[in-house]
């Protein structure tokens, strides 16, 4: 069922991803609204039918944990830093150990967050541990982590030569030149311990999301160039299972391995339609998340929306 969401008096909704926590119970996002000094950007919490502006937003939103807390990224003068939002309070995140760049990408319920430094061409992947405050560490292997886990599990993407940005919520173009590695996802175990993510028949992969025991994303292989299979790994084993054609583009998975795929969540071959999507492209719709009871939030054009028992 689809339910409209309330903005508060004076306030739109920005043209970003709508998110919610792992449990479905908080729903954040981003609004804008007119002052005397110009434009000015919100965050946003909805919890139920209720809505409150939490604080000015200091850059582009990213995530929401199932204890409240909120992380992104800059703007600032000094580049793009990561922030946290948790307790009323904002904070800036210590930047990585050399002191160039520092993006944060993914937090998980006990807080832990991870994400990259360095630059675009030879990044590092970070840990801003929870238990550990104001410190930041390098781990292994390289690329840029999109996901961690509850038990310190993350899952992320290998860097290749010719295309160092990071799959954020969609699929980069394999390398294209001859002996250049090609994208590999990859899952980084508690105990250090370092896994591929691959395909049967598959020399290339990327990841999307990940949550529980599940990640999705894309395989494929050099020879056609294509990232042309959608795939479940089951993060226990590391095995993947194709998802049956028919949907778009992968946004995210659920805590049970039910996938959110353009306006459809796919439970293993069952598929559920969003009610009241019009899968129009002009219409404006944005699908930007799943959470285990089933809640997926979106928008449409300058509309917040939740959709339940999906």
């Amino acid at each position: 069922m689809m339910h409209p969401l309330p903005l508060p008096a004076g306030v739109s909704l920005a043209r970003e991803r709508m998110f919610t926590d792992p449990a479905g119970q908080v729903i954040v996002g981003t609004g804008s609204r007119t002052t005397d000094q110009g434009r000015e950007s919100l965050l946003l919490r909805w919890d139920g039918p209720r809505v409150t502006v939490l604080t000015r937003s200091p850059g582009s939103l990213l995530a929401v944990n199932r204890q409240g807390v909120l992380i992104g990224e800059g703007p600032s003068e000094a580049g793009y830093p990561p922030w946290r939002y948790r307790d009323g309070q904002l904070e800036w995140l210590p930047r990585a150990p050399n002191g160039i760049g520092g993006y944060v990408m993914a937090i998980n319920g006990r807080g832990d967050m991870v994400g990259f430094g360095g630059y675009l061409e030879y990044p590092e992947p970070l840990l801003w541990p929870a238990d550990r405050p104001g410190t930041v560490e390098r781990f292994e292997p390289a690329g840029y982590p999109l996901a961690i886990l509850d038990d310190g599990t993350i899952v992320g993407v290998a860097p290749t030569e010719e295309d160092r940005s990071p799959a954020v919520g969609g699929v980069r173009p394999p390398a294209g030149r001859e002996g250049l590695p090609p994208p590999v996802a990859w899952v980084r175990r508690p105990d250090g311990r370092i896994d591929r993510l691959t395909a049967a028949g598959a020399d290339m992969s990327t990841v999307v999301a990940a949550r529980g025991n599940w990640a999705v994303g894309y395989v494929g292989t050099t020879a056609n160039g294509q990232f042309d299979r959608m795939v479940r790994w089951d993060l226990r084993t590391g095995v993947a299972t194709p998802v049956k054609p028919g949907l778009s583009h992968l946004t995210g998975v659920d805590s049970s391995g039910s996938l959110l795929a353009g306006a459809t969540v796919d439970h293993f071959g069952r598929r559920v339609p969003l009610r009241g999507v019009v899968l129009d492209p002009s219409a404006g719709l944005s699908v930007d998340a799943i959470a285990d009871n089933g809640t997926v939030v979106g928008s449409t054009p300058g509309r917040p929306m939740r959709w339940s028992g999906c």
